[in-house]
């Protein structure tokens, strides 16, 4: 009998353990950061925090790299298993554009939590007022090796704008700002920014508007970019509505990502509990539904794993974003 309730015993805990889901040994993962003056670094860090605390089969560390192209070149080389990611470097590295060299289509996307517009920032008194004005200005686009630094040159080129490129890591770039060795440069996000509240606290600064037509020139020559309108007077000073065009920030993977690894990250990030952690590392985290613009903005497919989530939870994942 002893021997009979033993065994029942434990077929009752299989099944328990069943019906609770997979059981996952714990795993180590390396996430590919931005750089570390960046506001999305220290996102990157408090939400691996957060994932490590709520995930058991899960320890994540994170690793400075560099931006959405750096990272996502040591992801597909199997240096890292998730890095950050914006739809610029995701549309490179899917169509084989450069700096990649043949078409990633085991890049997978995890999800976008902030819509990243871009901020053409000079001096108030440099005279410009229009992004012609930038014509042969000393002029930052980015920082050295980022996407962002590709994505402005492929807007400047197809609008025939010709400034006077200083090419530097973003920190350099802000130093060479407020020092007048430049007089403008690029920065993607949301604002309140730091890294423009900075610049704007040793310079009077301007935000450049795009006009309709240079937004839709651009959008229609790069389909990672969309159109959108801020107004960001009230944080530096400036007047007005801004147009200009955005890409997003997100984290991206590749197909070798457990499914099950993948549904859990999801069901973390997007849960209540998700967006609150979010939103003390980044503010604007509070009012953007991240599932939401996951499946807007998206370029690479959606990690089976996220699709799974989203749709248990009732969103409606278009064809084009599932492998």
């Amino acid at each position: 009998m002893k021997r009979r309730e033993i065994l029942f015993a434990m077929s009752a805990s299989a099944m328990v353990a069943a019906l609770a889901g997979p059981v996952l040994a714990q795993q180590r993962f390396a996430m590919g950061a931005t750089y570390s003056s960046s506001s999305y670094y220290t996102y990157q860090v408090g939400i691996a925090n957060y994932l490590n605390s709520v995930i058991d089969e899960i320890d994540i560390s994170v690793q400075e790299i560099g931006g959405g192209e750096v990272s996502t070149q040591a992801l597909l080389r199997g240096e890292i298993d998730m890095g950050i990611a914006t739809t610029s470097s995701d549309y490179a590295a899917r169509h084989g554009e450069p700096p990649f060299r043949e078409a990633a289509d085991n890049l997978r996307t995890l999800y976008f939590f902030a819509p990243s517009p871009m901020n053409i920032v000079v001096a108030a008194d440099s005279g410009a007022q229009s992004l012609s004005g930038l014509k042969g200005m000393k002029f930052n686009p980015g920082g050295r090796g980022s996407s962002t630094e590709r994505q402005v040159d492929q807007i400047l080129a197809v609008l025939g704008i010709e400034p006077d490129l200083v090419r530097a890591e973003g920190s350099d770039a802000l130093e060479a700002f407020q020092n007048g060795r430049i007089d403008g440069f690029v920065k993607l996000g949301l604002h309140p920014d730091g890294y423009i509240q900075q610049a704007a606290s040793s310079r009077d600064i301007r935000i450049l508007s795009m006009t309709p037509e240079e937004q839709q020139k651009a959008s229609e020559a790069y389909g990672f970019l969309a159109p959108t309108t801020l107004n960001p007077g009230a944080f530096y000073g400036s007047e007005g509505e801004i147009a200009t065009v955005q890409t997003a920030v997100g984290m991206n993977t590749t197909s070798e990502l457990d499914e099950e690894i993948a549904y859990r990250i999801a069901k973390a990030i997007f849960s209540e509990a998700g967006k609150a952690a979010e939103a003390e590392v980044y503010a604007p985290g509070k009012s953007i539904d991240t599932a939401q613009l996951t499946i807007d903005v998206a370029v690479a497919p959606l990690h089976p794993g996220v699709i799974r989530y989203l749709e248990e939870a009732g969103y409606t994942v278009p064809d084009k974003l599932k492998p």
